[in-house]
């Protein structure tokens, strides 16, 4: 899939004034609703029609529940707001209530430098358009009938697919998904590290014991 994307004379005209507005014209400003739908497909195509970090199949999904993803933040890095190598699509769970604004995937000394920033090496988890999703980590999905087991496998023990697995808590889809199957409920993810830790033991033991 092509990175390139065709604007029209407008768009480009609005795209250099939003970007002298700064990062809130991204949702602010009603002339780039054209852009953006062309940057969504693009990205939607360049994903495969799957969450850019927690590789779920986005295929059929009303636009409106899929994100056009800052992976560096457009809040910090206001230069990379229309950068494509910079943009991807991700669900609400992922960009929302996961990473939002957060930069602690990238390396020391990528803020506020003047080399260049899109380099895998500089990003600890799965960059979307720099890395092989599947090359570090992959979705393996099983269904039958309206169950569905999920599990990752990270490839070869990357450090970025091991990163990418535990950032995104990938182990609560997988939960979630086994709870399901056995006609249980969708668990509530649980933020707090410390309560979080104590969840994982305490569910580690019941699972040993079945």
């Amino acid at each position: 899939m092509s990175d390139k994307v065709i604007f029209t004379d407008g768009e480009k005209l609005a795209m250099r004034e939003a970007s002298i507005i700064g990062h809130e014209a991204w949702d602010n400003n009603s002339k780039l609703s054209s852009l953006k739908r062309k940057i969504k497909k693009n990205r939607v195509l360049r994903a495969n029609n799957r969450c850019c970090y927690c590789g779920r199949n986005q295929h059929g999904e009303f636009s409106m529940v899929i994100d056009i993803e800052h992976i560096l933040p457009k809040s910090m890095f206001p230069r990379y707001m229309f950068t494509l190598k910079n943009l991807s699509t991700s669900c609400k769970r992922c960009n929302m209530s996961i990473k939002s604004n957060r930069i602690d995937f990238i390396s020391n000394g990528i803020k506020n430098t003047s080399r260049k920033v899109f380099k895998s090496k500089l990003y600890k988890f799965v960059h979307p358009n720099l890395d092989e999703y599947d090359s570090h980590l992959l979705l393996i999905s099983h269904q039958i009938g309206k169950s569905v087991l999920m599990k990752y496998n990270v490839i070869n023990k990357s450090p970025k697919g091991l990163f990418t697995y535990e950032y995104f808590h990938l182990k609560d889809l997988e939960k979630d998904s086994f709870d399901l199957s056995q006609g249980g409920r969708k668990r509530k993810e649980i933020i707090n590290p410390i309560a979080r830790k104590a969840f994982e033991e305490l569910i580690t033991s019941l699972y040993a014991t079945q």
